[in-house]
């Protein structure tokens, strides 16, 4: 079953009680009564705010899909461009803005070192929370989840599978013998 966000709950609410006050006031015209009157003229700004807060709450924590990588991106960590990337590239939604890696490693040092990476390269994040990580599948070359993908680590690079069964034969073909989840490389 869907989850009702308790916002839009408020929402029903509010416009309830102003189509009430508007029956009140000018079908009835008895006994009206101050906070009434109140209700009615305030009510609209109200809902306005609560619409304010439902659109800013679902903008700024919407679970982002990847974007298209445009020729001039470039990785914060290394600074290369990544579009000449495209089996390896990383991608994460922050703060309202999409960052590109050439490599899932350069995202994990950037993870690892956030405060480090956002003064140097002179990046305007201010909230540091992580909305979304997408990686390309090294086999399909599709995006897929980041923090669902397995991963194999072959001489500097890491490479992202989205299933168990394809990270363990690009494993076996390679003489690797652990195959990690993304849990396992922030530690």
């Amino acid at each position: 079953m869907r989850k009702v966000n308790p916002l839009w709950l408020l929402m029903l609410a509010q416009i309830g009680l102003i189509l009430y006050g508007f029956y009140r006031l000018t079908l009835t015209r008895l006994n009206v009564r101050w906070f009434e009157v109140v209700w009615v003229v305030l009510g609209p700004v109200i809902l306005m705010s609560f619409f304010g807060i439902y659109t800013y709450y679902n903008i700024k924590n919407a679970y982002k899909e990847p974007s298209e990588v445009r020729t001039s991106d470039r990785c914060p960590v290394c600074g290369a461009f990544v579009y000449s990337h495209l089996n390896t590239i990383t991608e994460i939604y922050l703060d309202g803005k999409y960052m590109y890696f050439d490599s899932f490693k350069d995202m994990l040092k950037f993870i690892k070192d956030m405060d480090f990476y956002i003064s140097y390269r002179k990046l305007n994040i201010k909230d540091k929370n992580i909305k979304s990580i997408y990686t390309k599948d090294f086999q399909t070359k599709q995006w897929i989840d980041g923090k669902k993908a397995f991963y194999v680590s072959i001489n500097d690079d890491i490479y992202a599978f989205s299933s168990l069964e394809s990270a363990k034969d690009f494993a076996a073909l390679n003489n690797v013998h652990e195959i990690k989840t993304f849990d396992k490389l922030l530690t």
